[in-house]
């Protein structure tokens, strides 16, 4: 299974491992928590405060000018140790995975600083997708199950990284891009994800896995799957869409308003949605958003042809270690976008607002730089 091109950058350089007793000294191996950095251990692990997996910190940055000391090194405290390990392969972001950069510096979505990943497999993983039943009829109970393995060695991952407040998201999109679905599947023992659903409507469904295995990177592997009796060919069911002509629509209880920057999106370039919630039934701004995955909100981007996949968090962030029961936020929230190509891109954007998940879609079109 090929995975989907992430749409942000992805530099990754080759290991250096340092082979010599002066480097023992200066590359040191502790594993810190990148939401709470005062968390730090010799040993990989979760975090006791907020349950993230501990990640190498870099020592590249901590490095002096002066040579190693003769005499003994000063004392560590319990949680680091020093050994020589490999420098980083890149650094990414705790809060968006898909940033992935060769040098240090700040997340260009969130503005967090980036930490060092040392990825064993930079590689796409080998995803199995079991349906029962294998051919569902619309509507119908469609139980799904899904196990990742290395590519590397064969064996059935079961070690990932928590992204966006989950181990597994799972998008099901229908082929016209009318049927859009983002659950999250059930981690078990063996390592495996199960989750149920229902396809709406006849047809075929694209299966997006958007996963994070702890010994690789970020992955986003597509899938399909069609319901009994479907039988129509791939070039007559593809999506004809046509952009919106107006940005404000009212879902549930929330008038929604979507504002592009720049107006003229053009292809290459980023783009920022900046959505404005008013209730429907008060005109008042809405002010009692609740977190959703982690933040205000949550946008999922598909191309018409379903070749580019963007999936996208809020510009402002929650804090750490907030009480995310009592955090309330609106009425704007924005998120950052990047369509590569020319064309139309299909946007659903969710909203948490007392226990309505509202999900609301409109279609761009993205212009050739001329």
């Amino acid at each position: 299974m090929r995975a989907l091109g992430l749409l942000t950058l992805m530099l990754l350089v080759t290991p250096f491992v340092g082979n010599t007793a002066s480097f023992a000294y200066q590359q040191e191996k502790i594993y810190v928590c990148p939401m709470h950095p005062e968390v730090q251990s010799s040993k990989p692990g979760r975090c006791p405060k907020c349950e993230m997996r501990l990640v190498v910190k870099s020592a590249a940055s901590e490095k002096t000018t002066a040579s190693p000391p003769a005499a003994e090194p000063p004392a560590l405290t319990k949680q680091q140790s020093r050994e020589i390990v490999p420098s980083s392969d890149g650094y990414t972001c705790a809060m968006h995975p898909e940033i992935r950069t060769a040098k240090p510096g700040k997340c260009p979505k969130c503005g967090m600083t980036l930490v060092a990943v040392t990825p064993e497999n930079p590689d796409a993983f080998d995803l199995r997708m079991e349906a029962t039943p294998r051919a569902p009829k619309p509507n119908e109970p469609l139980k799904l199950r899904f196990a990742i393995f290395n590519p590397m060695t064969g064996q059935q991952v079961k070690d990932f990284q928590i992204t966006h407040d989950k181990l597994y998201h799972l998008f099901v999109v229908s082929q016209d891009l009318s049927e859009f679905q983002h659950i999250h599947p059930d981690f078990q023992s063996d390592g495996s994800f199960i989750v149920e659903t229902r396809l709406p409507r006849a047809g075929l469904y694209k299966i997006y896995s958007d996963f994070y295995p702890s010994d690789g990177t970020p992955q986003v592997l597509q899938q399909h799957i069609a319901t009994a009796g479907y039988k129509s060919d791939l070039v007559s069911a593809t999506p004809h869409l046509v952009a919106d002509t107006t940005f404000v629509k009212t879902v549930d209880s929330l008038k929604i308003d979507l504002k592009l920057e720049p107006e003229d999106l053009i292809a290459g370039q980023p783009v920022t949605l900046k959505y404005h919630l008013t209730d429907a039934r008060t005109g008042e701004p809405v002010r009692d958003l609740a977190p959703y995955l982690g933040a205000m909100g949550h946008t999922l981007i598909l191309s018409e042809d379903q070749a580019d996949y963007v999936h996208s968090h809020p510009e402002e962030e929650i804090a750490p270690n907030a009480d995310k029961s009592r955090v309330r936020g609106g009425p704007d929230v924005s998120f950052n976008a990047f369509l590569p190509r020319p064309g139309n891109y299909r946007i659903w954007t969710q909203f948490q607002r007392g226990d309505q998940l509202t999900t609301v879609s409109f279609t761009i079109h993205a212009e050739v730089l001329r």
